[in-house]
């Protein structure tokens, strides 16, 4: 056996662990560097008293740039509802030394909080008072609850397609199946968080969650034959790594860095997060544009598949060889349109078969004989033995002649130079004559 050239190695190691690596490099950005130290970044927050706001304000900015965006509101009344309508995290009534917040937002923001507003308290000679508008689900002790709920929403569509791409099925029968697991999913994961008290008896939060596993799965299946094998890197970065710290689910989007509170709006997972804390918590507050978010991603993704099917249509009609040659697609649907994007690593773009028999002048196969074929420049592409029957079959083979080589031990070798046609099975049959036969003929 020859070793594989320098070169070589590096691709097969490149193309074998890229993804692994992507994950290790991927969890380093995405988790370790948003959530080792949570801090303030825009934190909204309502202060009771145009003077008491602008006096906190300069101390938090002060203390913690950039970190917390004071208003001002003219009394408590105000104060509660910049909370109840989601306008604010937190508010603060210098009068009483009150704090009103939600644990429903999660119980690290309310730690953050504490922290922020117990000196400003005691300065005043109060203790600070806490008061919480929207607790969280009785079996939702530390408010993240609905986020792994969540999550058992958010990642089983991604691996639903990669597994439905590898089934010989149609296109119809594979997003008919995508649609039966995400409503499989919501159904259960409901049904699982409301017999733990993780949420109040709301059957809408089934309706957001298929929304989410329809916008995750049908984007990531319509992707697929932009980023072929780099699927998994690409569907796993953008619905995982970045949506997860972006989300405000385990960590509030408030505690995370810029970057990541950006995409929380943008995000699915943020946006489901969003609309059931709305629906749950917050009487509806807020929940609509993360219901919106996720109907533009499923929007997305049904027109993603249904531009793919148009153009792989088109492809076919035009050019049946080159859609088959193209090294794209996998399976054929009902209507002959191929569709499925091949998701291992890399591989030669080239998936042609020949076969043949090698006999002898008598027309008896002869097994075991030694079948090489090379390109035209001599490269060997392969190597084999006949079977008991004669009989050869060499796959993968490159659409271009190749020269074709049999020989058997105490006969004479014969060549064929064969044009390998793409989408069918070449014949390269072979009649080797016996040595001494040979002799006697010169």
């Amino acid at each position: 056996m020859t070793e594989a050239q320098p070169s070589s190695l590096v691709r097969t190691l490149a193309s074998a662990l890229w993804f692994p690596m992507f994950f290790i490099v991927g969890f380093m950005v995405c988790y370790l560097l948003p959530f080792h130290a949570p801090a303030p970044h825009d934190m909204p927050v309502a202060v009771v008293g145009e003077q008491a706001a602008h006096q906190l304000g300069a101390a938090f900015e002060q203390q913690l740039p950039g970190g917390v965006d004071v208003t001002a509101v003219p009394d408590a009344q105000a104060a509660r509802e910049s909370i109840t309508e989601r306008e604010a995290v937190a508010a603060y009534d210098p009068a009483h030394g009150e704090l009103f917040y939600a644990k429903a937002n999660g119980s690290a923001l309310l730690m953050v909080l504490q922290q922020l507003f117990t000196p400003v308290a005691s300065a005043a000679g109060h203790q600070l008072v806490l008061t919480d508008l929207a607790p969280s689900a009785p079996g939702d002790v530390m408010g993240t609850g609905l986020f792994y709920c969540l999550l058992a929403m958010n990642i089983p569509p991604y691996i639903t397609v990669m597994m439905l791409l590898r089934a010989e099925l149609s296109t119809r029968q594979k997003l008919l199946a995508l649609v039966g697991v995400g409503a499989f999913d919501s159904v259960v994961c409901y049904v699982a968080a409301l017999s733990m008290d993780v949420i109040h008896n709301q059957p809408v939060l089934m309706l957001i969650g298929f929304l989410l596993t329809q916008a995750v799965g049908w984007v990531t299946f319509g992707l697929v034959p932009y980023f072929k094998q780099f699927i998994p890197g690409v569907a796993m970065g953008l619905f995982v790594l970045l949506s997860m710290p972006s989300s405000s689910g385990a960590i509030p989007k408030e505690l995370v860095p810029p970057f990541f509170q950006s995409l929380h709006r943008f995000l699915p997972l943020g946006q489901a997060v969003d609309s059931m804390r709305g629906v749950l918590y917050f009487d509806g507050a807020g929940a609509l544009p993360g219901v919106l978010g996720l109907c533009v991603w499923c929007a997305l993704g049904v027109a993603l598949v249904v531009f793919n099917q148009v153009r792989a249509s088109r492809k076919q009609a035009d050019d049946p060889e080159a859609a088959t040659t193209a090294g794209t697609y996998e399976h054929e649907d009902d209507s002959d349109v191929v569709v499925d994007p091949v998701l291992e690593a890399p591989k030669p773009k080239h998936h042609h078969t020949l076969t043949g028999t090698v006999r002898d002048a008598d027309g008896r196969p002869v097994p075991g004989a030694v079948v090489t074929v090379t390109d035209s420049g001599g490269m060997q592409l392969a190597h084999l033995l006949t079977s008991s029957d004669g009989r050869y079959e060499v796959h993968d083979l490159p659409r271009q002649y190749v020269t074709v080589v049999a020989s058997a031990p105490r006969m004479r070798p014969a060549v064929d130079r064969v044009s390998v046609r793409s989408g069918r099975v070449d014949e390269c049959d072979f009649v080797l004559a016996r040595e001494e036969r040979a002799r006697a003929r010169r």
